[in-house]
C-alpha cells in the first residue's frame, strides 16, 4: 500500500467532536447575552421598562400622573391602530403597503376641513370617511 492511502489510520486518530465551543462561561452577561438571542422580543420590551424608569425618576410624579398617561395614551393611539392594522395585513400574507398612505390621506382631509369649513366636526368626518372607502374599494377590486 502507498504511503499516502492510509485514510483509516487518519480517521482513528482525530478529534471526534465537529465543532466544540466554550459553554463554561455562565456569568450573568453571558446568559443575558444568550437570552436575547433565543428570544428577540425581550429587546422592546427592556428598552419600555428602561423608558419608563428613566422618565419617571427624571420627571418624579408629573409622569405617573392620570393627565401624563391619558396624553401618552391619546398621542399613541392613532399609530398603534394603524400598526396593528399593518400586522394583520402583513401575517395573512397580503404585502399591502397602502395603510400608511390611507392613514396619512385620512389625517390630512381631517386636517384640511377643520380648519377651513363652519361644520367643524360633521364634516370632515363625513368626508374623510366617505373618501376612504373609496381608496379602500379602489385597492380591494384593483
Amino acid at each position: 500500500m502507498e504511503k499516502g492511502q492510509k485514510f483509516e489510520e487518519a480517521l482513528e486518530n482525530a478529534a471526534t467532536s465537529v465543532a466544540d465551543f466554550d459553554t463554561d462561561d455562565k456569568s450573568f452577561v453571558s446568559r443575558f447575552h444568550h437570552a436575547l438571542h433565543t428570544t428577540p422580543a425581550l429587546v422592546p420590551l427592556i428598552v419600555l421598562v428602561a423608558a419608563i424608569v428613566v422618565f419617571g425618576l427624571t420627571l418624579g410624579s408629573k409622569f405617573f400622573s392620570p393627565f401624563a398617561l391619558t396624553l401618552i395614551l391619546q398621542q399613541v393611539q392613532i399609530v398603534g391602530i394603524v400598526a396593528a392594522a399593518q400586522s394583520i395585513v402583513i401575517l395573512t400574507a397580503g404585502i399591502d403597503l397602502s395603510v400608511g398612505a390611507i392613514a396619512v390621506i385620512t389625517s390630512v382631509f381631517m386636517g384640511q376641513f377643520t380648519t377651513l369649513t363652519p361644520l367643524t366636526y360633521l364634516l370632515p368626518i363625513t368626508r374623510s370617511l366617505f373618501s376612504n372607502s373609496f381608496i379602500i374599494a379602489g385597492i380591494s377590486l384593483g
